[in-house]
């Protein structure tokens, strides 16, 4: 079991986003000009089933997936999974390395130096993010997941009769996604990729192609379903319909934009808390762009109330750009509307599992 592999080659990898609202899964084939998608599909979850990370309805968190991999291809048994953030651990850290024989003894020695790395209770795995030309310095990101948190859903899909052959973290999910989306060509400067779930929203910074580090936000798109239904009194079905973008004809539309208005709001402070952090990290004053993802992504208005707001350019993040598929594999749905949704899915399918 690995929480590092790398991207490329060729095969099938599957991506299997378990979220705190809905799962996601992506199949892709990893050919020599690109990618293609040979299986994709979304179902949400019975309410209460997973909350802040932790599994409250195992059996029916079984059935759903059980569900949906037999919904798009019953052939599926490998997958990528991710542990979102909870559990998590993540620190970067620079130092010279003589040699790449004694990289990996190196690296673990140094963790193992570190709090929160010095216990016991925890899997520990690095990934060299850059190597500095003309010195033997090496910037290494270092991830440990809590082995309770990660045993609790090697388990599960286990018994859901797949295979666990990955374990990714979100963060990294998006980022690989992200490249994906750039074509290989990524931004100079720093981008900010905010993951809106429905219960956790995350940034994830970049820094000129490059994982910077993540940091999490308490407001999410639950906010945003709570204060449509109060301000507009619906139900709860008719919010979160509203929150997709697919409100019915007799919302108020001015109610509807006042409400994601006053959601978003809360959203920016702690968005600019954690740009405070990044930008005071690396000493600079400008975020140069926010790439949305995730089922909070198509919030009315919510892309033009962050970009004034934040005073950057905003884009709804589109993760199936470069990769090939059959437009019958979504029927009449159109994929520019759902695409965010598959973020994470994607940046896992991303894996190579066959090296």
């Amino acid at each position: 079991m690995s929480l590092f592999k790398k991207m490329g080659g060729r095969g099938t990898t599957v991506g299997l986003d378990i979220g705190n609202h809905t799962l996601k899964i992506v199949k892709l084939r990893h050919q020599k000009d690109g990618y293609f998608l040979e299986a994709t599909g979304i179902k949400d979850l019975p309410k209460g089933t997973i909350e802040g990370g932790e599994i409250k309805k195992r059996d029916a968190l079984i059935d759903a997936i059980t569900h949906l991999v037999n919904q798009c291809d019953p052939s599926i048994r490998e997958i990528v999974f991710s542990l979102g953030g909870h559990g998590i651990i993540s620190d970067k850290i620079t130092f010279k390395i003589e040699d790449d024989d004694n990289a990996e003894e190196l690296i673990l020695w140094e963790a193992s130096q570190r709090s929160p790395f010095d216990v016991d209770d925890i899997t520990l795995d690095y990934k060299i993010l850059r190597r500095f030309p003309g010195t033997r310095e090496t910037e290494v990101l270092l991830v440990a997941a809590k082995n309770q948190v990660l045993q609790s859903y090697l388990d599960l899909i286990y018994d859901a009769a797949l295979v666990p052959v990955i374990v990714d973290v979100d963060a990294f999910a998006i980022t690989n996604s992200y490249a994906l989306e750039c074509a290989g060509l990524p931004d100079m400067g720093t981008i900010a990729l905010l993951n809106i779930g429905h219960s956790t929203t995350s940034i994830t910074f970049i820094k000129d192609g490059i994982y910077h580090s993540s940091r999490d936000i308490s407001t999410s798109g639950e906010l945003f379903n709570r204060i449509i239904q109060r301000n507009l009194g619906v139900s709860s079905e008719e919010a979160a319909a509203a929150v997709r973008g697919k409100a019915s004809g007799t919302v108020d539309m001015n109610q509807l934009k006042q409400s994601v208005s006053l959601a978003a709001e809360e959203l920016s402070s702690g968005i600019d808390v954690a740009f405070s952090y990044y930008k005071g990290s690396e000493n600079t004053d400008s975020i140069d762009k926010i790439v949305l993802s995730g089922g909070g992504a198509y919030i009315p208005t919510l892309a033009q109330f962050l970009e004034s707001r934040h005073q950057t350019k905003v884009q709804i993040s589109n993760p199936l750009a470069h990769v090939q598929y059959n437009k019958n594999l979504f029927g009449n749905t159109n994929v520019e509307s759902i695409g965010a949704l598959l973020t994470v899915a994607v940046g896992l399918a991303l894996r190579k599992t066959g090296e």
